[in-house]
């Protein structure tokens, strides 16, 4: 175990003016830093301390890019690695992991990302154990329950990939050519390989909106659970939700589930894929609130941009992560009945949870039992009784 008490730097930069500029700005953040610039003149006695943490920064084309981080591994195998470049790409990871870089960070620095890897360094106790045999998937909850950033990255024998995360919730993914949920997916599945954890954050374009708990279901496979908890609901449900796409100025209706979309349609003037993203990003921002609010968020988020209104509503009880979106134009009739027909869709799918579970409670005991009596009075009740809250968002 060895205690990171004092810090001595060294930065390494292509272009001189930038090793001297980073030098200024950490020395103005943590004014107690010894820096020494790499060279071939460089050594720990001259700084009078052992270098503990190196900043690199990349800089140059595709083929340049790692050279520098390289030989400074190289010379310096047991430190602490930052790299510092203006994008941190597919190949760009690789490279960082590779040269075991212990965090990222975009160019031009922030002086708050380059003071939160100092703390780190600062608090940090290297320890020499090292172990095998961790799920993957394990991993990635461990980091999502800590609410890190940064990027996990996997390497079998010449395959390799990276799972982005920022606050803990997978951002971006690549392997092998696939994107987003996809490339999740494939690594996950990878035995035998080898993880590297490196933070910061990436400033990648955002593949994944969905949250990790869609991502996780998926993986384990609990179809069983799946198929208990929905057993004939989806066929009346996806049944309405297709008739409210065919209802005039409602451009789109989409079923997800935990922030993902997994059945619908839209209309023939809308982008699929970019309604869809819309959609499930306006789920995500829900959840965050509903995440700190609790009941008081209510069930439904709303979101103007010009001539459309998009809604998404809860399904059913929260915790089965079920939710309608909808595109509406904009003051039109239907907008006055929306809210009525989106509490229709969402008592039918409680009527037939309850009759699931009815049916679960007489195989399993021989009686009709009472014990989704829960979900009669949600399915009963008057439309203008309805008291569930709305939490409003307005885009100009």
């Amino acid at each position: 175990m060895t205690s990171n008490p004092s810090l001595t730097l060294l930065i390494a930069a292509h272009d001189p003016t930038q090793g001297a500029a980073l030098a200024e700005m950490v020395q103005n953040l943590r004014p107690g830093v010894q820096v020494v610039q790499f060279g071939e003149g460089e050594g720990a006695g001259e700084v009078g301390g052992e270098v503990t943490l190196a900043m690199v920064v990349e800089q140059g084309g595709d083929e340049q890019l790692g050279e520098l981080s390289s030989r400074v591994r190289a010379r310096h195998p047991g430190i602490s690695l930052v790299v510092i470049a203006a994008r941190f790409d597919d190949r760009a990871i690789d490279i960082a992991a590779q040269v075991g870089a212990a965090a990222i960070v975009p160019s031009p620095c922030e002086p708050g990302a380059l003071l939160r890897v100092l703390k780190t360094q600062e608090r940090k106790i290297d320890f020499s154990g090292r172990c095998g045999a961790v799920e993957t998937g394990e991993l990635l909850r461990l980091h999502a329950s800590a609410l890190s950033s940064g990027i996990l990255h996997l390497r079998v024998g010449e395959r390799s990939g990276a799972i982005h995360l920022e606050d803990g919730q997978p951002v971006h993914a690549h392997c092998e050519g696939m994107r987003g949920p996809d490339a999740v997916r494939e690594l996950l599945s990878w035995t035998g390989g080898k993880a590297t954890w490196i933070a910061g954050r990436s400033a990648s374009a955002r593949t994944i909106v969905g949250r990790i708990e869609g991502l996780l279901e998926r993986e384990l496979g609990d179809a069983q659970r799946s198929r208990d908890l929905l057993d004939e609901a989806p066929l009346d449900v996806l049944d309405k939700i297709q008739r409210l796409a065919q209802t005039p100025d409602i451009l789109a209706a989409y079923l997800l589930r935990n922030t993902e979309i997994i059945a619908g349609t839209n209309d023939s003037t809308l982008d699929e894929v970019v309604v869809g993203r819309a959609l499930a990003r306006l789920a995500q921002v829900f959840h965050d609130i509903e995440d700190q609010q609790g009941d008081g968020a209510g069930s439904e988020i709303q979101a103007t941009v010009g001539e459309h209104r998009l809604v998404v509503d809860r399904l059913g009880p929260s915790r089965l992560g079920f939710q309608v979106g909808v595109v509406v134009r904009q003051a039109t009739p239907v907008c006055k009945s929306l809210r009525r027909l989106l509490r229709q869709i969402d008592r039918s799918f409680r009527k037939s949870l309850a009759a699931s579970a009815r049916k679960q409670a007489a195989a399993g005991s021989g009686s009709s039992g009472s014990g989704s009596s829960g979900a009669g009075p949600a399915s009963s009740g008057p439309l203008d009784a309805d008291t569930r809250e709305t939490t409003g968002l307005r885009v100009a």
